[in-house]
C-alpha cells in the first residue's frame, strides 16, 4: 500500500514493491525518514503541504538524528556560557516580539521570499577564548521557518546541525559529498584554527558565524538600498525599505536601545570582526552598524576596489571602548575591537589564495 501511495503521490502508474518504492522515495528529495504509517499519511499530502523537518535525514544510506547529537548541551557547560545564552535567548524574544508588532503596522510587506532569521549561541570555546572572533559574511541561508518564526529548536541540537556536520565530516556516516569544503567553509575552519584533530566540534564553535543580511533571498544576493529617498521608487524598494523598518529597527531590551546587531555585540562583546563581505555590501554595514561606523572603515572598503588587496586590517580602523560608546552606544567595552575587511572567500583573487589566507592568519596572531 505504501508503494502504491507513493507512485500514485508522483504520477507513476506502475505497481512496485514496498523496497523499491522506498528507495525511490529516498532519490525523490522527500528526505524525512518517518515510520510506516507516518510516511504514508505524509506521502498522501499535496507535495506543497509536506513538512521537512532539517534535523532529521540520511546522510548516505545511514540515518542521521541531528536531534540529539548532544552538541549543545556538550558545549555549554560553562556558567557563564549558560548565562549568555539566556541573555540571547530573552534578547531574541523581545526582537521577535518587536518585529511581530511591526509586522502589523506595516501590512505590505511579503515575507513568503525570505527564510528565516539568523540567531547566535554562545559556547564554551567562545568564552574561553582569548580572541573572541565574529564572522560578518553576506547572505544568511538558514533552512529553518520564516522571518517570523522564533523556532523552539534554537538553543537545542538540531538548530546546529550544519556545525555538527562540518565538525564531525567523514566520521558516523557523514559523507564529503553531504559538506562541500567550498571556499567559504575553508576560509571559516581557518579563522576557527580547525586543524582536523579530536576537538574540531569546540574549535568550529569557538567563532561567531554571522551575516550582514540576517534573512535572505533563500541564500541569494539580497539588495539594501542607501539612506534617503530616490526620484522613483519601484516596488522592489517599497518592499526593501519595509523590509529593513521590520526587521533592522531598534527595540529596547534591558534599557539598551539597538538593532538586532548591536543587542549582539553587546552580550556577546568580540574582539575581533572578520568582515567576509566584499566591497559591495556598504549600504548594508550602513543600515546594520550606523553611518558613523561605516565612514570609520571606509577607506579598508575602498582599498578592496582599487587595488588587488584581498584583504585588509590596520590599526586606524580598530575601535576603542571610547569609539564602540560614540557608536553604538554600548559602554564598559574594554577591550575595543579590531577589524578586518576582506573579499568573500568566493571572489575571484588577483592574488594567490595563499595571501588571502595570511592576511587572515596575521590578524589572528
Amino acid at each position: 500500500m505504501c508503494g502504491l501511495n507513493f507512485l500514485k503521490t508522483f504520477g507513476v502508474r506502475k505497481r512496485v514493491t514496498r523496497e523499491s518504492a522506498w528507495f525511490a522515495f529516498k532519490r525523490s528529495g522527500v528526505r524525512i525518514p518517518l515510520s510506516p504509517p507516518e510516511r504514508v499519511a505524509q506521502l498522501r499530502q499535496p507535495i506543497s503541504q509536506r513538512i521537512r523537518p532539517s534535523f532529521r535525514g540520511f546522510e548516505g544510506d545511514r540515518y542521521i538524528d541531528y536531534s540529539n547529537t548532544g552538541l549543545f548541551v556538550n558545549n555549554t557547560t560553562n556558567p557563564d556560557t549558560k548565562e549568555k545564552n539566556a541573555e540571547l535567548k530573552a534578547m531574541y524574544n523581545a526582537f521577535y516580539n518587536h518585529i511581530t508588532s511591526k509586522r502589523y503596522e506595516l501590512t505590505d510587506f511579503n515575507a513568503e521570499k525570505y527564510n528565516g532569521i539568523q540567531l547566535l549561541t554562545c559556547f564554551d570555546s567562545y568564552v574561553k577564548a582569548d580572541k573572541k572572533i565574529m564572522i560578518l559574511g553576506q547572505e544568511a541561508n538558514t533552512d529553518e521557518g520564516n522571518i517570523f518564526d522564533f523556532l523552539r529548536q534554537y538553543q537545542n541540537d538540531c538548530y546546529y546541525k550544519y556545525e555538527y556536520k562540518i565538525a564531525h565530516v567523514g566520521e558516523m556516516g557523514i559523507s564529503k559529498s553531504e559538506c562541500r569544503l567550498t571556499e567559504y567553509l575553508k576560509t571559516r575552519k581557518l579563522i576557527c584554527r580547525s586543524n582536523n584533530n579530536e576537538d574540531r566540534e569546540s574549535e568550529i564553535l569557538s567563532v561567531l558565524s554571522n551575516n550582514l543580511n540576517k534573512t535572505s533571498l533563500k541564500g541569494k544576493r539580497t539588495e539594501c538600498y542607501p539612506p534617503g529617498e530616490p526620484n522613483r521608487k519601484s516596488g522592489k524598494y517599497e518592499q526593501y525599505k519595509l523590509r529593513d523598518k521590520i526587521i533592522y529597527s531598534e527595540f529596547c531590551w534591558k534599557g539598551f536601545m539597538g538593532n538586532i546587531y548591536l543587542h549582539e555585540l553587546n552580550i556577546l562583546r568580540p574582539t575581533h570582526l572578520v568582515f567576509l563581505s566584499g566591497p559591495g555590501y556598504r549600504n548594508h554595514i550602513i543600515r546594520d552598524f550606523g553611518g558613523g561606523f561605516y565612514e570609520k572603515i571606509k577607506n579598508a572598503i575602498d582599498s578592496l576596489s582599487v587595488s588587488d588587496n584581498p584583504a585588509v586590517a590596520d590599526d586606524e580602523y580598530n575601535l576603542s571602548e571610547k569609539e564602540i560608546s560614540k557608536l553604538f552606544h554600548i559602554d564598559g567595552y574594554k577591550s575595543g575591537i579590531k577589524i578586518l575587511y576582506a573579499y568573500h572567500p568566493f571572489a575571484r583573487l588577483k592574488e594567490a589564495r595563499t595571501v588571502y589566507n595570511k592576511r587572515i592568519e596575521d590578524f589572528l596572531k
